[in-house]
C-alpha cells in the first residue's frame, strides 16, 4: 500500500509538471473544465455505420466518461448497488467492473440518479463520488486503493457536483439543502485535509474549476446559488466571494481568456417575490418572543415547508441572520450570464458585462478562442463576443430539438453539441458556426462526450461510443 501510494503521488506530480495530464480529459469537460481538447483528425460526421471505432454496452449512469492512460473511466449505478467501470480507449473491451453497495438510498428527482458525478483520473487511478456512499479510489488494476464514506446529504433534486484533483488533493462540492461544504482529500491515501463549510449556502449542481489555469494552481472557484466564490486549494480559506447573481445553478464555471483571467458563471433562474423582513415574520410568529423561529411556530405559515432549507446551521432555529442571508438572495431579480475579471485572489473578482437571453439550463457554455458558445433547450444556439458580450450569431438547428444535458465540446475546429434525442449536431468554431454535420445515435444522450487521441467519446443511455476517422486520407 505504501509503494502504491507513493506511485500515485509521483505520477501525480510528474503528469502536472510536463503538462501531459493538463492536455488529457480527466475529468468533468476536460481540461479544467474547458470543454476543448488539442487532439486532431477528429471525423466531421459519424454514426453507428460510419467512423465507429467500437460500441460497447454500459451499465445505466447519467455521469460523463474520462480518459486516463489507454483507459475509459465511467460510473453507473443499478439496483444491485453503484459501478465503477474501466474500458479500453482503443478497442472497447471491459478491463473491469467494480461494484459498491449503498451506505443509504436517497429519493430525488427522477430525471437525476445514484450516478451523476463524473469520476476524475490521474492517468492510472480513477476517483469516484456517489451521493449513496461517498468517494471511492481504485488504481489501473481494479484494485481498490481507498474508501471515504460521506453523507447522507439533503437534497430532493439529487447531486451532481464532480470531484477534480488540484495536484495531489481531491477536492469536491457538496452543496445541499442544508450543510454544505467543500472537502479536500489526499488523493493517495483518502484522508480528509480540511473541510469548509458553506454557511447558508444552499443547493447547486456545479463542478468547481481551479485558478490559475496550469501546473500550480492556488485558487479553486465555486459557483453556487447567488454566489461565486474563491477558495484557496491549500487551506479551503474563503478568498473572496462575488454576489448578484441567481440560484440553483447547474452550468459549471468556465475560467479562460487570453490571459487566463476571465471567469464565466451562468444561471438563467432569478428568485420569485422578495421574502418578508424577519421583524414582521418574528412580530407574527415568535410566540416566546426570543428573537429566533422554531419549526412549531412557524407552523402555520407557508414557510414551514422550507425550514430545513433557510436553518442553514441546522440548530433548530431560524434567526435574523440566516433569515437575512437567504432574503437577500431570493429579493434578488438578477441572473445571467455574468463575465468577470480576476486579477489576483486578494482583489477577487470585477464584474464586467451581463447577458440574459438564450442562456442554457445545464448545458455549461463554451469558451473557444474569444467566443462563448450557448446551447438551450429546444436546439436554440448562441454566440458571443467574450470582450464585450454582444451577439455575434443565434440560430435555432435544425433537427436539433430536443434537451441539451450534455455540455458542447470542441477539438479540432469543430463543436460537438448533444442532445437527449440521440442526435449529435457537429458545427464549425467560429463567431457565425456553420452546421456541418447531424449524426444519428437513436439513443438518449445525457453525459458530456469526452474527446482525445484522435476521437470523440459518447455516452449513451445504453452505450459508449468511440468516433474515429477510418479512412486513411
Amino acid at each position: 500500500m505504501q509503494y502504491r501510494a507513493l506511485g500515485a503521488i509521483l505520477g501525480v506530480s510528474l503528469l502536472l509538471a510536463t503538462g501531459a495530464r493538463a492536455q488529457g480529459w480527466s475529468r468533468f469537460r476536460g481540461p479544467n473544465g474547458s470543454g476543448t481538447s488539442e487532439t486532431t483528425g477528429l471525423p466531421s460526421s459519424f454514426g453507428p455505420e460510419e467512423n465507429l471505432r467500437w460500441r460497447t454496452a454500459v451499465a445505466p449512469g447519467l455521469s460523463s466518461p474520462v480518459l486516463g492512460d489507454g483507459t475509459v473511466f465511467l460510473t453507473a449505478a443499478d439496483e444491485l448497488g453503484l459501478l465503477v467501470e474501466c474500458i479500453d480507449s482503443e478497442k472497447g473491451d471491459l478491463r473491469w467492473e467494480r461494484r459498491i453497495e449503498r451506505t443509504h438510498k436517497l429519493e430525488v428527482f427522477p430525471a437525476n440518479g445514484s450516478a451523476t458525478p463524473s469520476p476524475t483520473t490521474d492517468g492510472q487511478n480513477v476517483y469516484a463520488f456517489f451521493p449513496e456512499f461517498g468517494l471511492v479510489s481504485f488504481d489501473a488494476k481494479g484494485e481498490e486503493r481507498w474508501r471515504l464514506p460521506l453523507g447522507p446529504f439533503v437534497s430532493f433534486y439529487g447531486m451532481a457536483a464532480s470531484p477534480i484533483l488540484a495536484a495531489d488533493a481531491l477536492l469536491l462540492l457538496c452543496d445541499q439543502q442544508q450543510g454544505s461544504y467543500l472537502l479536500a482529500v489526499d488523493a493517495a491515501k483518502g484522508m480528509v485535509r480540511w473541510r469548509t463549510e458553506r454557511q447558508g449556502m444552499i443547493e447547486s449542481w456545479t463542478t468547481p474549476v481551479l485558478l490559475p489555469t496550469g501546473a500550480d494552481p492556488k485558487t479553486i472557484v465555486v459557483f453556487g446559488s447567488f454566489f461565486v466564490c474563491g477558495y484557496s486549494v491549500q487551506s479551503g480559506k474563503e478568498l473572496w466571494r462575488h454576489g448578484g447573481l441567481g440560484y440553483t445553478p447547474v452550468c459549471s464555471p468556465v475560467v479562460g481568456g487570453a490571459d487566463g483571467s476571465r471567469v464565466f458563471a451562468s444561471v438563467p433562474f432569478h428568485a420569485e417575490e422578495p421574502m418578508p423582513e424577519f421583524a414582521g415574520l418574528s412580530g407574527s410568529f415568535d410566540a416566546d418572543k426570543d428573537g429566533k423561529l422554531t419549526k412549531a411556530e412557524l407552523s402555520a405559515s407557508e414557510i414551514v415547508g422550507h425550514f430545513g432549507w433557510v436553518d442553514a446551521n441546522k440548530d433548530a432555529f431560524i434567526d435574523q441572520k440566516e433569515w437575512d442571508f437567504v432574503n437577500a438572495g431570493m429579493s434578488s431579480r438578477d441572473y445571467g450570464l455574468v463575465a468577470f475579471e480576476w486579477a489576483s485572489d486578494a482583489k477577487g473578482l470585477k464584474e464586467l458585462w451581463r447577458y440574459k437571453r438564450g442562456l442554457p439550463s445545464i448545458a455549461t457554455p463554451l469558451l473557444l478562442n474569444d467566443v462563448l458558445y450557448l446551447v438551450k433547450h429546444g436546439g436554440m444556439l448562441t454566440t458571443l463576443d467574450t470582450a464585450t458580450g454582444d451577439t455575434l450569431a443565434f440560430e435555432r438547428l435544425k433537427d436539433g430539438e430536443g434537451d441539451y444535458d450534455a455540455s458542447p465540446v470542441s477539438a479540432d475546429g469543430k463543436v460537438f453539441l448533444a442532445n437527449t434525442e440521440g442526435r449529435v449536431i457537429v458545427i464549425a468554431a467560429g463567431r457565425e458556426p456553420k452546421v456541418l454535420a447531424r449524426c444519428e445515435l437513436g439513443e438518449a444522450i445525457h453525459a458530456t462526450p469526452a474527446i482525445g487521441n484522435g476521437a470523440i467519446f459518447v455516452r449513451t443511455e445504453k452505450s459508449l461510443y468511440c468516433f474515429a476517422r477510418t479512412d486513411k486520407n
